[in-house]
């Protein structure tokens, strides 16, 4: 340990950077402040390499932390009723099935309801499908059977918010 620019500077395999950690950010002086909070204080009177990431590393890993973690997303609008059409497979609703075991190569399925009649299609998919895999097994086993529908429902996960579907 010596010092650096008025600052102690830690080794590179020194049990000091545990104690620090703890010190700034689970004691009663820290008080779980979080990654930025942690870094600020720990930065004004230490120095070690790669100093951020183990103090980002150290907070994510915070168990207290990870507990008491709050949600920074705004509130979602109020939810809206979706009008059902009345002709089938005219509005239809998709969604993935993931992590079920191997079986033929295949561990996801998306699953494609008309919601007027709720019949559905099963399509297997492979775990590295891409938007465009799945608008080709969409076209191959829906679409050749019914016809393009004018609604569909999903949630908002990348694979249908991609610009292929447009």
């Amino acid at each position: 340990m010596w010092f650096w620019d008025d600052k102690i500077f830690i080794p590179k395999n020194s049990e000091l950077k545990k104690q620090i950690l703890q010190e700034f950010h689970d004691s009663v002086l820290g008080g779980h402040g979080g990654y930025k909070k942690t870094l600020a204080s720990v930065t004004a009177q230490f120095f070690w390499k790669n100093m951020a990431s183990t103090v980002k590393e150290y907070v994510k890993a915070c168990p207290i932390c990870q507990q008491a973690k709050y949600n920074t997303l705004p509130p979602a609008g109020l939810l809206q009723p979706v009008p059902i059409s009345d002709h089938i497979w005219q509005d239809i609703a998709m969604d993935f099935i993931t992590g079920l075991p191997m079986s033929h190569g295949y561990s996801v399925i998306l699953v494609v309801i008309d919601r007027l009649s709720k019949f559905a299609h099963f399509i297997p998919l492979t775990v590295d499908f891409s938007a465009r895999k799945v608008v080709y097994a969409f076209i191959k086993t829906v679409v050749s059977v019914h016809e393009i529908p004018k609604i569909i429902v999903s949630d908002r996960d990348k694979v249908f918010t991609n610009k292929f579907w447009e």
